[in-house]
């Protein structure tokens, strides 16, 4: 009997060792298995930083330069980011940055060549030619800027003082960079004409029109010294481009019609005071404009920096 009762002591015991060890062999088993409902963590991966300017971008500006300086009969010399950039004219790049003025303004400016610097003017490139033509020395320096994070071309031609620079009229230049700067092509530069590509107030493309107004007060005016005039602009009035310095003596008008430039002088034949004279009406073609005052290396330069230094043409 007491056997007998032993055996059943023992088959209980061990029951209930079997049931405990299932129970926490289950327990071990559910914390081993994630949870249906349990959600999984995402692997996301950082975002690559971008910047306006890069190697890439810098190489094609570069071969833009390569094939538009020979059609203005020009040669650039390039900031390597090392060694400063002289001029002619004594100025050097990037360390006198510091003496530069913009529209007549200061400005923070320095060199970064990624262009996301903390300056208001990034400069990401600097081109400097220096000219042999009389009245030495002199030359055209070119700054290629984001500021605001917007591609900015500025020049600069002065010879003395500090550094006087504004934003480039040369339209060629300052769309190829906006070109480059936004990721595009811009290698086409040796198949445009020699003229920049501009649209007037009426909508037409023509040449760059600064440039013609310059050749035109050649044409009409041919005792003006431009290389020591300072004060000439160019004003658009009731379907006309006006250059002169602010008198009706000095202002000359002209219109470009497709190849033909029809010119405006004073007829001062009639004995009237300047401001009683009428526009007299003549014309010549682009071609032979370009041809008189547009050939030689010292034309190009002439009408290249009388054109840069005046202020952007005003509607009136």
């Amino acid at each position: 009997m007491k056997n007998k009762r032993f055996y059943l002591v023992l088959v209980s015991f061990l029951a209930i060792v079997l049931i405990t060890g299932c129970g926490n062999n289950s327990q071990k088993s559910s914390k081993a298995e994630p949870s249906k409902t349990e959600t999984t963590k995402k692997v996301t991966k950082p975002k690559k930083a971008t910047t306006p300017w890069d190697n890439q971008k810098d190489q094609k500006l570069e071969n833009f330069i390569n094939g538009w300086a020979p059609k203005m009969n020009q040669s650039y010399t390039k900031y390597d980011g090392k060694n400063p950039l002289k001029t002619s004219v004594g100025d050097q790049y990037p360390d006198d940055f510091n003496r530069i003025s913009i529209n007549g303004n200061k400005y923070s400016i320095g060199w970064s060549p990624k262009g996301n610097g903390n300056y208001e003017y990034n400069v990401v490139a600097i081109y400097n030619h220096d000219g042999t033509e009389p009245p030495a020395p002199n030359r055209i320096t070119y700054l290629f800027t984001f500021h605001n994070g917007k591609p900015v071309v500025l020049v600069s031609e002065s010879r003395d003082g500090d550094p006087r620079f504004a934003e480039t009229q040369n339209n060629e230049i300052k769309n190829s960079f906006a070109q480059i700067a936004d990721g595009k092509n811009s290698d086409q530069s040796a198949n445009t004409t020699q003229f920049n590509s501009t649209t007037d107030n009426s909508g037409i493309e023509t040449r760059d029109l600064k440039q013609i107004g310059v050749m035109v007060r050649q044409l009409l005016m041919p005792g003006d010294d431009l290389a020591k005039e300072t004060l000439l602009g160019i004003s658009y009035y009731n379907g006309k481009y006006f250059i002169g310095t602010g008198t009706s003596v000095s202002t000359v008008g002209y219109v470009v019609n497709g190849d033909t430039v029809l010119c405006y002088k004073k007829d001062a034949s009639t004995g009237k005071p300047t401001f009683q004279q009428e526009y007299v009406e003549s014309s010549i073609s682009l071609k032979e404009l370009e041809t008189r005052f547009y050939s030689t290396p010292a034309q190009k330069q002439l009408v290249q920096s009388v054109a840069n230094r005046m202020p952007d043409i005003e509607s009136e």
